[in-house]
């Protein structure tokens, strides 16, 4: 009984260290008292969901924010939503960051929302006469111009020695890319989840498929401009810290998260299955990251996507104050 009575003690000691290192561990958003303040975020919930669910569960509002979302169908017409004004920050993929700094000199990004892979593929028509890749020539293959995709498949191409010329661009958002290639607009197409899921539910056995990442990550960015930076330093910091709550949120509620990430975008069971686990939430600024959009930015120069000739020092186009004040361990980037 003795015994029994000091392995219960020691047992209930060792639950309570663990339950006191977890809780004190997490990111709790500091007490604000001070002014709301409203932001528009411009976001493309498929590659930033955690925007929504950190507005959902309120940890924005803790954080003094009063947060309106504008989703769009691509990071590309959210990034552009940024740049014509209608929105404090956006969420868009690193390269299409990376092709509008060659002619935006006041975009900044100060964290990434998600960090995935395998996401992006190349989807064939079967009755195109296609039966590898290097049959694409002359072919018609639709992508979302200035985006991940367009990227992705140069660097495809590349692997498989044709050239962009080789082919016929086709510039779709991609609800346009299901529509073009189901009616046979276009023989290939190049994009992303969850269009990639879309299209092998549509087209069934008349597509073939091949993965066009490698062991490339896709980015997807928190981006702002420097003139909403330099007037609202404790936004972002306030921003962040409720994203950094999030993120852990996420890792300690799986169940939950993924419940409100199918109801919320209406993702059939299947797609959750198969595709949402490549998404992983991370607030970070990373050494890879710099290093994938220089990578990027020398592509669309020796690919003639942009009159430019230099690739542009990053390191002037990352804001990393807010994040190192909230989670300076994310930040990686070698200065």
């Amino acid at each position: 009984m003795k015994k029994i009575s000091i392995l219960l003690i020691v047992t209930i000691i060792i639950l309570a260290g663990f339950l006191a290192w977890y809780f004190l561990g997490q990111k709790q958003l500091e007490k604000y008292t001070g002014p709301v303040e409203k932001v528009t975020v411009a976001a493309y919930p498929d590659y930033a969901p955690f925007v929504y669910l950190a507005k959902e569960k309120g940890f924005f509002q803790e954080a003094g924010l009063d947060v309106d979302i504008k989703t769009f169908e691509s990071g590309r017409l959210a990034m552009n939503a940024l740049e014509n004004g209608e929105a404090d920050i956006a969420t868009a993929a690193d390269f299409v960051f990376v092709s509008d700094s060659f002619i935006k000199n006041d975009i900044r990004i100060f964290s990434t929302v998600t960090v995935s892979n395998n996401t992006h593929e190349l989807i064939i028509r079967k009755d195109r006469g296609i039966e590898k890749i290097a049959d694409i020539k002359g072919k018609k293959v639709g992508v979302t111009k200035k985006s991940s995709g367009e990227f992705f498949l140069g660097k495809l191409l590349i692997e498989n020695g044709i050239n962009l010329a080789d082919i016929e661009l086709v510039n779709l958002q991609p609800s346009e890319i299901v529509s073009a290639l189901e009616k046979g607009e276009i023989d290939i197409a190049l994009t992303w989840e969850p269009t990639v899921f879309k299209l092998k539910k549509s087209l069934g056995q008349n597509i073939m498929s091949f993965p066009a990442q490698g062991s490339q990550d896709s980015y997807f960015l928190l981006i702002s401009t420097q003139g909403f930076i330099s007037g609202n330093p404790d936004v972002l910091k306030r921003f962040l810290t409720a994203m950094a709550v999030t993120e852990e949120f996420v890792k300690a509620n799986p169940a939950e998260v993924e419940m409100f990430i199918s109801d919320a975008f209406r993702y059939e069971p299947e797609y959750m299955t198969l595709v949402w686990r490549k998404f992983n939430a991370s607030g970070e600024l990373s050494q890879a990251l710099l290093l994938n959009m220089e990578a990027q930015a020398r592509w669309a120069i020796k690919n003639k996507l942009t009159d430019k000739t230099v690739v542009p020092n990053y390191l002037d186009y990352i804001y990393m104050d807010a994040l190192e004040k909230v989670k300076p361990e994310a930040v990686t980037i070698i200065r």
